[in-house]
């Protein structure tokens, strides 16, 4: 976070921020999770606040449109391990519905989002495991500098694609259709 250009966090998030004394330049979300001690300081420390009550979204959707519009060169998500499974599920769910370069950091992992015609290059240690899913149907998938290669591969939802090794410095991930979810282990 020390090279971070902007900070954002989602309402809920914003008591750890001041916690953890992260200086954070935009708060955005419904202001459901926040109470009102927390905005306050907020407000002193000259947060810009960006209420968004869509409830079509959740908060952490509209942090990542909202950091795209700013043209965000690359988005790191942090500090949305633990909590309910329900709404980790959604974190990953917000990846492919913005369809934006954000990634989100976890304890043992990181999590991005290949979507159709997108071609992900991931820079990685050789022997490092990471696994690829595919949310739904995915159609001409090619995977390579791993252990087990696709090419132009259909791939379904199932646990197939769990665990595989990285055998090169870059990973070079494509599909002609769908979304596929790529963790990759520390």
């Amino acid at each position: 976070m020390e090279i971070s250009d902007i900070i954002i966090a989602c309402d809920g998030a914003m008591k750890n921020c001041i916690e953890q004394h992260i200086a954070v330049d935009y708060l955005i979300g419904d202001m459901d999770s926040i109470n009102e001690e927390i905005l306050n300081q907020s407000i002193c420390s000259s947060v810009e606040i960006i209420e968004n009550f869509d409830q079509g979204n959740n908060d952490l959707t509209k942090a990542i449109l909202f950091a795209h519009k700013l043209e965000a060169k690359a988005i790191d998500i942090i500090g949305v391990d633990g909590g309910k499974s329900d709404h980790q599920f959604c974190n990953y769910m917000s990846l492919v519905e913005c369809q934006t370069n954000a990634r989100i950091h976890l304890d043992d992992c990181t999590v991005s989002v290949i979507t159709t015609n997108s071609s992900k290059y991931h820079s990685i240690e050789p022997g490092t495991s990471f696994s690829l899913f595919s949310l739904g149907t995915c159609l001409g998938v090619n995977l390579a500098g791993a252990k087990w290669e696709l090419n132009n591969s259909k791939l379904t939802s199932s646990s197939n694609g769990l665990h595989n090794i990285a055998t090169s410095e870059k990973l070079a991930i494509t599909c002609e259709s769908g979304d596929l979810l790529l963790f990759i282990n520390r």
